[in-house]
């Protein structure tokens, strides 16, 4: 290898070498700086220029274990994922985008609480490209996914420095399992992905604006901050947990009111910006929550719930989550999973969590602030999901790890306090924390790392293929394949007949959006929708059967025509068929058989609601559907000179036909 090849080499060595050993009195190692900065480093990261040079990914040894670190952390995820499908929500998402037009009242709709317009504008853009197309909403995830990764690890390096220990807690990040559901998820990863996103380059941004003060980065850090509010809610806990981030970023910040009071005025003009756009968001939001029928987005729980809530989402979810938990998941739905570790994982995780905690503040110093800042975040995660679910979702909810996903960015940046000191920071070892670095030899500190490397790696790994049985069995992928492909071979006379959708594919929680035509909306024209939604008569009925192939409409009667002999025939252009029963008042399919000498229109009425049928000439039969009671059908209407009976009637449920 050439000259420079072996310098750089020789380089990052040092770097390594400077990780291990935490110099307390070190103001700064140029080691540990970004190529090509302000420290000198001219090797840069730009093209070969040279042929003796070092391919580009070689020429950084730590950029290259980043990059392999994430491809392999992507590739496990992209094996759960591309195998998962759409779920529930998705559905009612994809039918609301295709039903609207991408306009502010589409975006800045509240949905279950939820300020979200670019998860809408998302879900607008698959839905009008792609519709239900797992595929590009895979590379779409997959996107969103390699930006917040890049994201975290600039974070990281803002921080810490260009050191190897920086590879520890992001490849804690990259790893854990508390992200997978809510990134396998559509309707999940379009607002927590946006959100972690907002979350990682603000605190960079910001990051960047305390040390520097530069005006570039405070309008960056409120962009971010915008970027948060458009997608989640729960952005609003970012706010007071900048507060302390701030205060931990800054190690020479004492303790009194004077010294605070200084750093916030120094650093002013951002606050300014953060409170501006949350005011804003304010007189968004609050509207979009009344409109949505509702006074106030916040519902209190029970103290009792509340309590086991929060036990739930720290000690069973959040510690065993940050070492790679859970342990065993339990489902939920039908491609969805909580956890369901058991007791003595949970404890063996609550003896690590403590052994960090204790031993971080026995040799870091200033460390405190860290943990202090993540404690306000987890506390402010907890109360936003708390208001807004547990009344109705109860404490089980702490078990959905989705809810906490947002909270590994804070995570990682207090992991990584934990092993070393931010750039530029003088002594941040207490006496201590510097006998230890002295005592313990450089191999068996690098031993230890990659064997709690391994070990966190191994429970992750155990993890995911855990919820990987869940998320990779969705029934929802069969389903959906019958409905398109027998969509497409579809009659041209066929109409298909609006059932709720079978199979809890969607689920009546969803209201009108667990209807066929709301289901096939993404999937067909907006004059085919709009047909779907209001047709009441039908001459060649299809209904979706529960695998979601799209077959010939038959009955599950409930009553039928009187038998008679010979049929029913037109007393002054009136029929009267009287039933076998009376049915009661509920939505109810009617199929006629009639024999007409001339096509004619008819009214039909059951009780008091009436449909307008169109007949053919012929021997035929017609479908009309009704809500309404009775013990009778009327046709009345007749055309003059047609000659019109009925042979005979059904009263029931609409159902796939029996095979012929």
């Amino acid at each position: 290898m050439g000259t420079e090849a072996g310098v750089a080499g020789r380089h990052r060595a040092g770097d390594l070498a400077s990780a291990g050993n935490g110099d307390p009195d070190a103001s700064h190692d140029p080691a540990l700086d970004e190529p090509g900065d302000e420290t000198g480093d001219e090797t840069g990261d730009g093209a070969l220029d040279e042929p003796g040079e070092a391919p580009w990914l070689l020429r950084d040894p730590l950029r290259a274990v980043a990059i392999v670190l994430t491809v392999i952390a992507l590739g496990v995820r992209l094996s759960v994922v591309k195998d998962s499908f759409f779920i529930t929500d998705d559905f009612m998402l994809s039918a609301r985008a295709v039903e609207n037009t991408l306009g502010w009242d589409y975006l800045t709709r509240v949905h279950t609480g939820h300020f979200e317009p670019i998860g809408f504008a998302t879900m607008w853009l698959l839905a009008h490209l792609a519709p239900l197309n797992w595929t590009v909403a895979v590379i779409v995830l997959l996107v969103g996914q390699v930006v917040l990764a890049a994201l975290v690890w600039s974070l990281v390096v803002e921080l810490f420095g260009r050191r190897w220990l920086v590879l520890l807690p992001y490849g804690i990040f990259c790893l854990t399992p508390l992200t997978l559901p809510a990134f396998t998820w559509l309707a999940a990863a379009i607002i927590w992905l946006p959100l972690m996103i907002a979350i990682a380059g603000g605190l960079r941004s910001h990051t960047r604006y305390v040390r520097h003060g530069r005006t570039r980065d405070a309008v960056l850090a409120v962009v971010w901050l915008v970027v948060g509010l458009a997608s989640f809610e729960k952005i609003v806990i970012f706010l007071p947990y900048l507060v302390f981030f701030t205060l931990a970023i800054t190690p020479g910040a004492r303790r009194g009111l004077r010294s605070v009071w200084a750093l916030f005025r120094r650093t002013g003009p951002v606050w300014i910006g953060y409170l501006a756009a949350f005011a804003l968001y304010l007189v968004l939001y609050l509207p979009g929550v009344r409109s949505a029928g509702n006074d106030s987005p916040v519902t209190p729980p029970p103290a009792g719930p509340l309590t086991d809530f929060v036990y739930l989402s720290v000690f069973r979810t959040f510690i065993p989550g940050t070492f790679g938990g859970p342990w065993d998941w339990q489902p939920t739905s039908y491609a969805l999973a909580i956890v369901d570790s058991p007791r003595v994982f949970d404890w063996l995780m609550w003896i690590l969590a403590a052994v960090v905690l204790c031993g971080s503040l026995l040799v870091r110093r200033h460390v405190g602030r860290f943990w202090l800042a993540l404690a306000v975040y987890l506390l402010g995660s907890l109360a936003t999901i708390a208001a807004g679910r547990v009344a109705y979702g109860g404490a089980i909810v702490a078990l959905e790890t989705r809810y906490l996903a947002d909270a590994t960015v804070p995570l990682v940046v207090t992991l990584g306090a934990c092993l070393m000191p931010l750039r530029d920071e003088k002594n941040p070892w207490t006496s201590t924390g510097r006998e230890l670095i002295a005592a313990v030899p450089r191999r068996v500190a690098v031993i230890a790392a990659l064997a709690l490397a391994a070990l966190v790696t191994g429970i992750s790994f155990h993890a995911m293929g855990g919820y990987a049985r869940f998320s990779t069995g969705n029934p929802a992928r069969a389903f959906v394949t019958n409905t398109v492909s027998s969509l497409e071979r579809l009659p041209a006379d066929a109409r298909v007949w609006d059932t709720e959708v079978p199979g809890g594919i969607i689920g009546p929680l969803f209201a009108q959006y667990n209807l066929t035509s709301r289901y096939l909306s993404p999937l067909q024209d907006a004059q085919t929708r709009a047909d779907a939604r209001t047709r009441r008569a039908f001459v060649n009925p299809y209904v979706l059967a529960q695998d979601g192939s799209l077959v010939p409409m038959g009955m599950s009667e409930v009553a039928s025509s009187v038998p008679r002999t010979g049929c029913y025939t037109s007393t002054g252009n009136t029929i009267e068929v009287p039933l076998t029963q009376r049915v009661a008042e509920w939505g109810w399919a009617v199929r006629l058989g009639y024999l007409a000498d001339q096509s004619t229109v008819a009214s039909v009425s059951l009780g008091d609601d009436t449909v307008s049928v169109p007949f053919t000439k012929g021997l035929g039969q017609v479908w009309a559907s009704f809500v309404s009671a009775g013990d009778r059908i009327t046709v009345s209407g007749i055309s003059p000179g047609v000659n019109f009976c009925i042979g005979d009637a059904q009263v029931g449920f609409p159902a796939p036909a029996p095979a012929s």
